[in-house]
């Protein structure tokens, strides 16, 4: 596998992981405040995700917004963001949200995408949650080329 190659994957790999800790935030944040006993989930989280397997951790920020809508962006190290849609389900949360990366040609070109499905709960201010990713060769919606298992955990962001 060439260098460009393996950094690719790399950085598919990390943007499923981003997406995961997004997801996870954003089902939080549909709980009603009184059934959490703290407010519930919506606004935005500063979050550690790993993948499974992995010594390495990357910092992200979870946005849960009215509707269903949530937002995930690794920040350290930098990655692109992920949108999607998150759902209370009992006492734990899931959410379901996708990113995309250029293709090989440059920016124009079609590339791969990655799906990121998040499960977890907000328990003592905090929200933890594992996540599965899914990386998609480009063009397509069931062409699997990679994917992985990770944790998520964070804490609320202070305005």
């Amino acid at each position: 596998m060439s260098e460009n190659a393996l950094g690719r994957r790399q950085a598919l790999r990390g943007a499923g992981i981003a997406a995961g800790g997004v997801a996870i935030a954003g089902l939080a944040t549909a709980t009603p405040a009184a059934a959490d006993g703290d407010h519930g989930l919506l606004g935005s989280w500063m979050c550690v995700r790993q993948d499974d397997g992995s010594p390495d951790k990357v910092r992200l920020v979870l946005s849960f917004a009215g509707g269903g809508v949530i937002v995930s962006h690794d920040i350290s190290p930098a990655g692109p963001p992920f949108t999607g849609t998150w759902a209370r389900k009992g006492k734990w949360f899931q959410a379901t949200f996708w990113t995309g990366f250029p293709g090989e040609q440059g920016p124009e070109s079609v590339g791969p995408t990655v799906r990121v499905r998040l499960r977890g709960k907000l328990s003592d201010g905090k929200i933890t949650a594992t996540y599965r990713f899914t990386v998609f060769a480009p063009g397509s919606e069931t062409q699997v080329v990679d994917s992985g298992t990770g944790t998520v955990t964070g804490r609320r962001i202070s305005a």
